[in-house]
């Protein structure tokens, strides 16, 4: 009798360390996509407030946040106008002395081949 309770008390603190540990780790991935977004959305790759999204692909649990996401949108801003949106922003950003921390970005801007406007293309990538 006096193993299977020992018995018992081992599987339940077990079962307790291991839940403990998973949801650990659950909370630590949580606050990081939310750092990693908020970072994203508003310091080192915010959408063009002038732009029409055309395709997005991401590979983790939502765009812009953990993993690696491509956004592309078109404006019929031109090119050199959302160049300067884009280099305004980081230099705001460089001001507000934000580092990049798990963050990573880059935006391309081109023309659009079948008339005037651009096509602005937003790599970003978080944790990785």
């Amino acid at each position: 009798m006096e193993a299977t309770r020992n018995q018992a008390g081992c599987v339940k603190t077990t079962i307790l360390m291991v839940g403990s540990a998973v949801m650990f780790i659950a909370i630590i991935i949580l606050l990081a996509d939310i750092k990693c977004g908020y970072d994203i959305e508003n310091w080192w790759a915010p959408l063009y407030p002038n732009g029409k999204t055309v395709s997005v692909e991401y590979d983790l649990f939502r765009p812009r946040a953990l993993g690696v996401t491509k956004w592309i949108m078109e404006s019929t801003d031109d090119v050199e106008t959302v160049k300067q949106f884009y280099r305004n922003k980081r230099l705001e950003t460089l001001d507000a002395g934000k580092s990049r921390g798990l963050a990573w970005s880059e935006s391309f801007v081109q023309p659009l081949e079948d008339g005037p406007g651009s096509r602005i293309i937003i790599s970003s990538a978080c944790g990785n």
